[in-house]
């Protein structure tokens, strides 16, 4: 099992790296963006019509083409003052919880923010401002980057949950005939 789980660790690696160059390329594009509007607001007096707006849609490509990837590094914020505390089977019960905590929650996010988008394609949704950008891709991305999470926190759950079962099994493995461990 654990066989299994590197491959499909190794295969979500990989497209967490790509997914991070794209957050990083948007991040690139931002930065740009608004030194030039910076720039030329106030060297000459004439800033770049509408970007704002295409920061505020850049940002959401960088965050969820991310979230998955920072997931999978251990890059989001956690608190551990139980968690450190904890030890074998404890901690991964607790692991187990949390993370199916999680890909409950995401599975939900992702649900609700892709009826949305679907929604916002259907009936053509632009942002108001002196650029009209389309707004559904934004929102495709936040139910993709919710559900790509989702996957990231499946993995995680079941890789705690063989962790789970295999503590238990390792300790019955190695007990002797005597009933001491070996």
């Amino acid at each position: 099992m654990n066989a299994f789980l590197g491959r499909i660790d190794r295969a979500l690696s990989a497209c967490w790296r790509w997914l991070g160059i794209g957050a990083n390329l948007s991040l690139l594009a931002i930065m740009f963006g608004v030194s030039a509007d910076a720039i030329l607001r106030y060297a000459l007096g004439h800033p770049i019509a509408g970007m704002l707006e295409g920061v505020e849609l850049l940002l959401v490509f960088s965050v969820f083409l991310s979230l998955a990837g920072t997931q999978a590094a251990g890059g989001h914020i956690a608190v551990d003052i139980v968690s450190g505390r904890l030890g074998g089977k404890p901690r991964a019960a607790l692991q187990t919880f949390t993370s199916a905590l999680g890909l409950l929650l995401f599975v939900t996010v992702g649900w609700a923010t892709g009826g949305m988008a679907l929604r916002s394609w259907e009936m053509g949704e632009y942002s108001p401002g002196l650029i009209a950008f389309p707004i559904y891709p934004s929102r495709m991305l936040v139910a993709l980057g919710s559900f790509l999470l989702a996957v990231q926190l499946l993995l995680e759950f079941a890789r705690s949950l063989v962790q789970l079962c295999c503590d238990s099994r390792a300790r019955t493995d190695t007990a002797a005939p005597g009933g001491t461990a070996s």
